[in-house]
């Protein structure tokens, strides 16, 4: 009797144990929310949309940088055939080891899912692989957008995309692995305008991954979003007759718009075709760029390179001089070769008449004349001490924004250097440095630097007689939407009365006219320019000009310099007209000038690595095709 009720206590329990499961499955299967969303997770793929990238336009509305489409390959290893593997090597450049390291990391992960072989191979490269990819199986190919310049100019502004790293991703949860970004220049002050809204799509899969079909037909996706098209301030033409007049020189060319501050032309020579850093070739061109070539082509120069202003900086110190009621229009200083209060005579001056006032000084660049105008302001006795005259000084030139950042819309700017009093402080002692021992900075020499952007910006202060607006490469959006906002740039006034500009301007006339500038002479137009000779202790002296024109309502204000040219009027000068007839008549009329300019070269015993793609094409052959993935 015993042995009964225990069997059936025993088979009760069973019983209940058995029902609370079939409760329980029964409650995750059907009753529960949880247990259903977490199994539609497990079916329900979502495909990120990524949306095309915005176009880029010039000034006047030409389509300057688009889209083109690149192709990434991929595999599914239970489906691969690869009868050649020679095909990925002869054309990708992927050795056999790397290749079967690929297949075998793509097992690794999944037998059934697609993982991606290779990327960003482009349609020049993809069309010739297409001849045999045909005879594999499991290999698929997925189009993306890259970038194409249909101009090959501009590099060292537009700046390139790349892939994101993990940094970005970090940042920024909009992207993610395989994304691309705008890396440098206006690709990347831009990005969030450029890069459009991602769409999403939803697909039904397998257990194994394969598709099988949309999910609710597709009510749940979202279309992609194209980026914004902008239009930029640059003139291509411009640019592109800059960047020519430019070969076989080191040095910028910065062109602007004196009363919008849109930036015209911005010329960094060495440069190199933007259309380098797209596709699959893209390491390989900038290993090159960054590592082989030593003229250094991905250093922007305009934004980056600094340089003693020179000559060009005698025309601030006038300005500063007359508006502190240090100078007058009618004081005249001697020069006899150079300046005779310093005891070796420095700096020295070439011959010229004397004595100058200081129009005249400007036309005919005279040291001495600047020399005493300098260390009279810093000595006068209108001030408390002759630190109050110094950080006085000091204070205009920060107003023209030099020694400053220009804040200009492109990142990695420099901002070069305006000693300030404590750095001579550090530099000689305290109380230990006087007016002469940094008469140096009159002529723009000494420790004084500036980058040719902000040389370029110092003269749209003068064309515009008193003020500038921050110099920028954003015109407009090219079709707007309601919730656009574009950037402000601000207007800067600099301070100084607008008689003493109508003086400086004058001169500034007189130079091209009947001065050191003659050589920047443009027929039936009023050129104001300034020459400038910066020394260089690594070499020969670099050559620079200023100038705006025409003189009433400039349109176009602009700095050259050439590294190891000398004198000023002799290259700089000359360029500097080309660059104004291209601009304000519509092409070079100078055709002699042009010819000049563009046989001469400075580079002596430099040789360049070769960038065609000939070239690329040959040095992968050479090395059969065996090449590693190297930045």
């Amino acid at each position: 009797m015993q042995y009964r009720e225990r069997r059936f206590f025993i088979l009760g329990l069973i019983g209940i144990i058995f029902l609370v499961f079939v409760i329980r499955l029964f409650y995750l299967q059907v009753l529960s929310p949880d247990f259903a969303a977490r199994a539609e997770r497990n079916v329900i793929k979502k495909e990120i949309l990524i949306p095309s990238r915005g176009i880029i336009y010039d000034r006047t509305e030409r389509i300057y940088v688009t889209n083109t489409p690149i192709y990434n390959l991929y595999i599914t290893p239970k489906e691969l055939y690869i009868p050649d593997s020679t095909l990925f090597y002869k054309h990708l450049g992927m050795s056999p080891a790397r290749l079967r390291r690929k297949i075998q990391e793509a097992r690794d992960f999944s037998i059934h899912k697609k993982t991606q072989l290779e990327g960003g191979i482009n349609a020049d490269v993809f069309r010739r692989m297409q001849e045999q990819l045909w005879k594999t199986r499991g290999v698929y190919v997925e189009v993306r957008n890259t970038r194409e310049y249909l101009y090959p100019v501009g590099a060292n502004y537009l700046g390139y995309i790349s892939e994101v790293n993990d940094g970005d991703i970090a940042v920024d949860k909009y992207y993610q692995s395989g994304d691309f970004i705008g890396t440098t220049g206006i690709e990347r002050r831009y990005e969030p305008i450029l890069r459009g809204r991602k769409g999403v799509r939803h697909v039904l899969e397998d257990v194994h991954g394969r598709e099988v079909g949309p999910f609710h037909n597709g009510d749940h996706d979202t279309i992609p979003e194209k980026g914004e098209d902008l239009i930029i301030s640059i003139d291509v033409k411009l640019q592109e007759l800059g960047e020519h007049l430019m070969q076989h020189k080191t040095g910028s060319i910065v062109a602007i718009e004196p009363a919008t501050g849109e930036i015209l032309a911005f010329v960094s020579a060495p440069t190199y075709d933007p259309n380098y850093l797209v596709g699959s070739q893209r390491l390989k061109y900038f290993y090159r760029l960054l590592q082989k070539d030593t003229l250094k082509p991905l250093f922007n120069r305009p934004l980056q390179a600094t340089y003693p202003p020179g000559s060009i900086f005698k025309v601030l110190n006038g300005l500063i001089a007359l508006n502190e009621g240090t100078l007058s229009p009618q004081t005249a200083y001697p020069c006899g070769g150079g300046f005779s209060r310093h005891p070796q005579g420095k700096p020295k001056c070439h011959p010229h008449p004397s004595p100058l006032t200081v129009h005249a000084a400007i036309q005919h660049s005279c040291n001495a004349f600047f020399a005493a105008t300098y260390v009279d302001m810093l000595n006068s006795r209108k001030y408390a001490s002759f630190y109050e005259a110094y950080n006085r000084w000091h204070m205009y030139m920060e107003r023209f924004d030099v020694g400053k950042l220009t804040g200009i819309d492109i990142p990695n700017e420099k901002k070069g250097l305006i000693p300030s009093q404590a750095f001579y402080d550090r530099w000689y002692g305290k109380n230990r440095w006087k007016a002469m021992t940094i008469v140096s900075n009159s002529i723009g020499q000494g420790e004084v630097t500036m980058t040719p952007l902000q040389m370029a910006n110092v003269v749209c202060a003068i064309a515009n007689r008193g003020h500038y607006i921050q110099p920028h490469f954003f015109k407009r959006f090219a079709n707007p939407r309601a919730d656009d906002s574009p950037p402000r740039f601000e207007r800067v006034e600099t301070g100084i009365s607008h008689e003493y500009y109508e003086l400086v301007t004058d001169a500034m006339e007189q130079v091209v006219v009947a001065g050191t500038g003659i050589g920047a002479q443009v027929k039936d137009i009023a050129v104001c320019g300034k020459t400038g000779t910066a020394e260089n202790p690594h070499g020969e002296d670099h050559s620079v000009f200023i100038a705006f024109a025409p003189k009433e309502n400039p349109r176009i204000a602009l700095a050259v310099i050439i590294e190891n040219a000398g004198f000023g009027g002799q290259w700089a000068a000359p360029m500097a007209k080309l660059m104004l007839e291209q601009y304000l008549k519509g092409k070079v009329e100078s055709t002699d000038v042009y010819q000049y300019l563009t046989e001469k070269t400075f580079w002596v015993n430099i040789k360049r690595p070769d960038y065609s793609l000939d070239s690329f094409e040959r040095w992968l052959e050479q090395v059969g095709g065996m090449v590693e993935d190297k930045p």
